[in-house]
């Protein structure tokens, strides 16, 4: 019934729009504001400028997509999912993967923290102080981190200014009802003279939310952020630093075989930051760029209010100095070299991964292009990893990776272009695949690492083909990534009965913990994306743009068995109306069941999601003032993430209304 209304309401609007199309006919231009990729070197952001699948969140889209962690707020991008570990945790997949093969940068620099070791680790960044947000799809991330073979996210947040801006400051509050969440936020930024300064702080409470079968219990979050930066910006470039401090606690729900087990996650990071840029330092340099991150983490996993379970802590920090030299023959581009130096230790009753330094080296090279029609990109990459998992430097676990990438694009008549991108890119095992020997309650796993496994090589074809002008405007993505080496947890039946042992959290049979062991394999990945963008009409009553996007893919071990976790197919739709200060949008999307389920995995159903919005600006020198009310998941439908862990008892938000304001002045 509901699924039967939304496309009623969809049909409807389509009609609507397109009996009020501009009478100037289908050639009419959209005019779209002109984006750039921070996470890449100068010369070469432009976002029509790369072989590279990439999109970019922000502005006011961004705004409305926000929510309490990553992954939710990146969840309908094309090949993009959340992990989804309650409202506290959700890390984003790309393409079907996540975890070490998904890199999550803060400006430029690693997160810092230990979200890829299990998935109800927080990333500690929050999206609503985001400012723009960037998603590489693909191993072609070779500037940041080798064997990305699902992708790279950048969120960029300005805290470190590159320019004296005017004086502004931004306030946001808002209330959610499915949570009785409380939300206030505030950014303010300018500066004299040479100097330039960055506020920004944030403050979160939420209960336990709402699905559509009920309560999810202990599912509450609690947010404090604070940052602080300043720069000095000279007539050739820029230095400045950040100190910043997060803290956020929030409840994993309740498992029904311990309903007695209230258990919670207390986390805090301290984070500083330095970046500078010098242009033109001497001949052959276009300019020379630094930036830098050091944090102290830790958080605590409580099994109930006083009851220590397990402390996680992760001092890190990393470097990476770039040289952007001026053109050498026909080419542009930039050489770098990066250093990561990690102290990892968890003690504790869920200590199942042991102490170890991890330090990483790397050396990197992007060139790029233009002939003609043309353009051409090629990157490489070598990174040393080191871990000492006795953190004294006496009985190193080491890898050398190599990575190499090549893409071209060719505008092969105005308005269109193909892209194709071709990598050979490998990955050093995470700490958590060698290290790990112990139960982890949150997966359900009892699960053995190896220190003897090789890196995997991801071998992966993208091909593209984009319409970048006119009233129409779309890409579309196909791939396909071979990965040599595939590490993975697989079941065992060490008793050989014909089914996975269960143990218990000393790792004796007869428990409920899934017994696994990490291991290796050929595995194939392959899918496509697309999204579409439409001006229905520009005139006296407003614009009306309509966006359809969707994405497919398939993950499956050599031999044939489905991958577990693989996000299923999905279609979806949206609307987006401006006339003056009124704004309003509908997004709609089905979420198809998956089938294509791995052994001992559970198929999950799919579902439609209805979004509406509307908002409202007034103009009152100084101030501009925009009031919005959101509606989300307006069907009430009972949602289950096929790649969560805990899916089948945490689905979820329900329906849920939303409203707030926005302050500039």
């Amino acid at each position: 019934m509901h699924r039967h209304a939304a496309c009623l309401l969809l049909a409807t609007l389509v009609s609507v729009g397109a009996s009020a199309q501009n009478i100037d006919g289908d050639d009419g231009p959209v005019m779209l504001e002109p984006l750039s990729i921070t996470a890449r070197p100068p010369g070469s952001q432009s976002l029509e400028h790369t072989a590279q699948p990439v999109s970019i969140l922000s502005g006011e889209e961004l705004e409305r997509r926000q929510a309490n962690t990553l992954g939710e707020t990146l969840n309908r991008e094309p090949g993009v999912t959340g992990t989804q570990f309650g409202a506290g945790a959700s890390r984003p997949v790309i393409r079907g993967l996540g975890g070490p093969r998904v890199r999550v940068l803060r400006d430029g620099i690693g997160t810092l923290d230990v979200s890829t070791i299990s998935p109800d680790h927080q990333t500690s960044v929050e999206p609503f102080q985001a400012e723009q947000i960037e998603i590489m799809r693909g191993p072609a991330t070779l500037l940041y981190g080798s064997g990305l073979s699902g992708g790279l996210v950048n969120v960029t947040t300005g805290r470190i200014p590159e320019y004296v801006p005017e004086f502004e400051a931004n306030l946001r509050g808002q209330y959610e009802s499915a949570n009785n969440g409380k939300l206030g936020g505030v950014r303010v930024r300018g500066g004299f003279d040479q100097l330039a300064l960055h506020f920004d702080g944030l403050t979160r409470d939420t209960d336990d939310y709402r699905a559509a079968n009920g309560t999810v219990k202990n599912s509450f979050v609690e947010t404090q952020e604070a940052n602080l930066g300043t720069s000095w910006v000279g007539s050739r470039g820029f230095f400045g630093f950040s100190f910043g401090r997060y803290q956020t606690k929030y409840g994993i729900p309740i498992d029904p075989q311990e309903p007695d087990e209230a258990v919670f996650i207390d986390l805090d990071q301290n984070r500083w930051d330095l970046a500078g840029r010098l242009d033109d330092p001497f001949a052959g340099l276009r300019s020379i760029s630094i930036r830098a991150g050091y944090n102290d983490y830790h958080h605590t996993e409580f099994e109930g209010p006083g009851e220590v379970g397990t402390v996680f802590k992760n001092k890190a920090w990393e470097g990476r100095l770039e040289f952007n030299h001026k053109p050498v023959g026909p080419l542009t581009g930039t050489v770098g070299v990066q250093y990561v130096h990690r102290d990892f230790k968890a003690t504790g009753e869920e200590a199942f991964v042991q102490p170890a330094k991890q330090r990483t080296v790397s050396m990197f090279l992007f060139e790029d292009t233009d002939w003609r029609d043309w353009h051409f990109e090629v990157g490489g990459r070598v990174e040393h990893q080191a871990i000492d998992p006795s953190m004294t430097g006496d009985n190193d676990i080491n890898h050398t990776v190599y990575s190499l990438s090549g893409g071209a694009i060719w505008n092969f008549t105005p308005g269109y272009a193909v892209g194709l991108t071709a990598t050979r890119a490998q990955r050093p095992p995470a700490l958590v695949e060698l290290l790990v020997g112990g139960p982890h309650f949150a997966t359900g796993t009892f699960e053995i690492g190896d220190t003897r496994l090789n890196a995997e090589t991801s071998n992966n074809l993208d091909l593209s083909l984009r319409k970048t002008d006119g009233r129409l405007t779309w890409r579309a993505n196909v791939f396909v990534n071979l990965i040599d080496n595939f590490i993975f947890a697989q079941s065992q039946d060490r008793d050989g009965d014909g089914s996975a042992d269960r143990v218990d959290d000393e790792g004796n049979p007869g428990g409920n913990l899934l017994l696994v062991d990490y291991t290796q394999t050929d595995a194939l990945f392959f899918g496509a994306e697309m999204e579409a963008l439409y001006g229905l009409f520009d005139n006296a009553n407003g614009t009306l743009d309509a966006r359809l996007f969707g994405d497919w893919v398939r993950g499956q071990l050599s031999g044939g068995p489905d991958l577990p976790r693989i996000s299923p197919a999905r279609l979806g739709f949206g609307l987006d109306y401006h006339r003056g200060p009124l704004e309003a949008n509908l997004e709609t999307t089905q979420v198809f069941t998956q089938n294509a389920t791995a052994p001992l995995e559970t198929r999950t159903g799919g579902y439609t999601m209805l979004d509406l919005g509307l908002s409202y600006t007034l103009y009152v020198d100084p101030l501009e003032t925009k009031v919005f009310l959101r509606g989300r998941n307006l069907l009430d439908e009972t949602a289950r993430r096929h790649n969560s862990f805990i899916k089948d008892r945490a689905p979820l938000q329900g329906r849920s209304a939303i409203v707030g304001v926005n302050i500039q002045f």
